[in-house]
């Protein structure tokens, strides 16, 4: 090999990238907790719209068979039964 070779040999070593980029690991993981965390907050926000809208579409339902006082608590009690399970899955590890 002649020391041309060799010299470029060098340059091209000396511009090859790290065997392992730890900074560009860290950011593949920090995107992809970024779109699980994402997908958590949709299926929350999912869950307590549909339990709005069921609560909402079952009161005058369901007044009938009840005092207006118990739907409230009934709501109030589904509600906070949504809120608990939205906050188990946002704590939850991926």
């Amino acid at each position: 090999m002649t020391d041309a070779d060799a010299r470029l040999k060098a340059l091209l070593q000396a511009d090859a990238p790290p065997a392992m980029d730890a900074y560009f690991r860290l950011a593949v993981f920090e995107r992809m907790e970024e779109r699980a965390a994402v997908l958590k907050l949709v299926l929350v926000v999912g869950v307590g719209v549909a339990a709005t809208v069921a609560t909402a579409m079952l009161s005058p339902a369901l007044t009938r068979y009840f005092a207006p006082g118990a739907m409230l608590i009934a709501g109030s009690v589904f509600a906070g039964a949504a809120t608990v399970w939205g906050v188990a899955q946002m704590r939850r590890p991926i």
